[in-house]
Parts: C-alpha cells; structure tokens; sequence
C-alpha cells in the first residue's frame, strides 16, 4: 500500500512555450509558466490505487475550494539543474503518514471479516456435505 513516484516540472519561457506548442503557438494566450510530467512506475500502480481504495474509507477532511472531500498526498521537493543548465523542481509523492495508516487499519479490519465470512461458508459447505445436502425437518405432535 505504500508508493513512490515522482514528478518534474520546468519553467517556461517563451522560446521552450514555441517548442512545445510549434506552430499552435500564440505568443497572446495565457501559457503555464510551468510544466512537467507526472511518472508513475508501472510497479507501483497498484500500490497507488490500493492506497486510494483503503484511503477513501478513512475519515477524509474537506476542501473548501475544490468542495469535496480529499485524500491528501504527501509532496516533496528539490531544486536541481539539467545536463543542459535547465533548472527544474524534482517532486517526490508518497503517502500521507496518518492517512496511511487509517488506511492499513481498514484494509486489516477488511481481511479479517473476509477472512471470516469464508469460514463460516466453509461451515456450511462442510454440514451440508455431510448431510448430503439434505434438509431434515423435524415432525411435530399435533397437541390437540
């Protein structure tokens, strides 16, 4: 449940604005002054959506701006500088402590009642082999 990925994201300028967008360029539109890319390791995709599938069932706080409730996401950062002189913000994301532990919490909860649901199946499946499956009931005296 626990994860890693990481992210870069560079300033632009008009001239890497021009590159990016070619010909679709318009030195009047409102451009970010920074982009990156988002990588995710294929190997720890589901480690991702594990963790926001127990996250989700944790007590989630709000936020007001984007008026829905959030799984926070813990976000760390370095400057650095390309080979090319180009200097960018490394980003590191990982689970958020708390949340990942409510998370591992409800995911154990979780197991165990599965856990128990299939042995109380397994109860059942074992009486009715030995019963063959047949259901007995029981006559009753008519008392009057």
């Amino acid at each position: 449940m626990e994860f890693k990925f990481s992210s870069s994201i560079f300033k632009n300028s008009p001239e890497d604005l021009q590159r990016l967008y070619g010909d679709k360029y318009d030195p009047d539109k409102n451009y970010p002054n920074f982009t990156g890319t988002l990588s995710i390791p294929k190997s720890q995709l589901l480690k991702f959506v594990e963790h926001l599938q127990y996250a989700e069932r944790t007590e989630l706080k709000r936020d007001e701006y984007l008026d829905d409730e959030i799984i926070p996401i813990k976000i760390s950062g370095w400057a650095k500088e390309s080979k090319s002189g180009k200097k960018f913000l490394s980003l590191s994301y990982a689970p958020d402590y708390k949340t990942l532990e409510a998370a591992k919490e409800i995911k154990q909860r979780m197991e165990a009642q599965s856990a128990n649901d299939q042995s109380v199946d397994a109860s059942a499946a074992s009486l009715a082999k030995s019963t063959s499956g047949t259901v007995v009931q029981t006559q009753q005296e008519d008392i009057f």
